[in-house]
């Protein structure tokens, strides 16, 4: 299988993430994406609400999808939630198949900033989302040469990042939390199940 991994906060998940995560699926022709909230963002400490639901609101969010799942494996280590950790659990789990490591470029950008991401980098395939406001990927020093159209080597590795062009979203999990600290209504930026369960354990307040 072609195994998408699209890890973040999902603090909350919203249907920009979900409306993103199924143009990768399509374009790259992936058989699944496991969707990873994080446990403890090492790089993310304020204004995180507790991992457990934000587990839940994930798995709210993606059960009609039959493509999506979602996996506890950074919320039970219940420690900082390094991407290098989760992509060598999940390579033992999936031996046999092909994994992607999905990410926006702002990511992408500060992506040497993270925890042994020369190692990372060496481990897996990148597929790189773009986001309204950056730049052409082939900016990264990072990237070494590019190898055919929206693919590119990473520098003293064998594996490639890919570049999409996914719809632009002005919406973003900043925004809601500030629309819901003043009150305001969120309805129909993310699932109903998803704004029930905030609502419900009165999340964001």
């Amino acid at each position: 299988m072609r195994i998408g991994v699209f890890g973040g906060t999902f603090n909350p998940i919203h249907f920009g993430h979900l409306r993103v995560a199924e143009e990768v699926r399509e374009t790259f022709s992936l058989d699944k994406i496991i969707f990873i909230p994080s446990g403890v963002p090492p790089l993310k400490k304020q204004d995180i609400i507790d991992a457990i639901h934000r587990l839940k609101m994930t798995e709210l969010a993606v059960n009609s999808n039959p493509f999506f799942e979602v996996s506890d494996i950074e919320v039970k280590e219940k420690k900082p939630s390094y991407t290098l950790n989760t992509i060598n659990i999940l390579k033992k789990l999936y031996q046999k198949d092909i994994l992607f490591f999905i990410m926006g470029i702002d990511a992408f950008f500060e992506l040497k900033s993270w925890y042994s991401y020369e190692v990372l980098l060496r481990m897996v395939d990148i597929i790189v989302m773009s986001r309204p406001g950056y730049d052409d990927i082939t900016k990264s020093e990072l990237i070494d040469y590019k190898v055919s159209e929206n693919c590119y080597r990473i520098k003293n590795s064998d594996r490639n990042v890919f570049s999409i062009s996914v719809s632009p979203f002005w919406i973003s999990s900043t925004l809601l939390r500030e629309m819901l600290r003043k009150g305001k209504s969120i309805r129909y930026f993310l699932p109903d199940t998803v704004l029930k369960y905030i609502e419900e354990n009165e999340l964001y307040r």
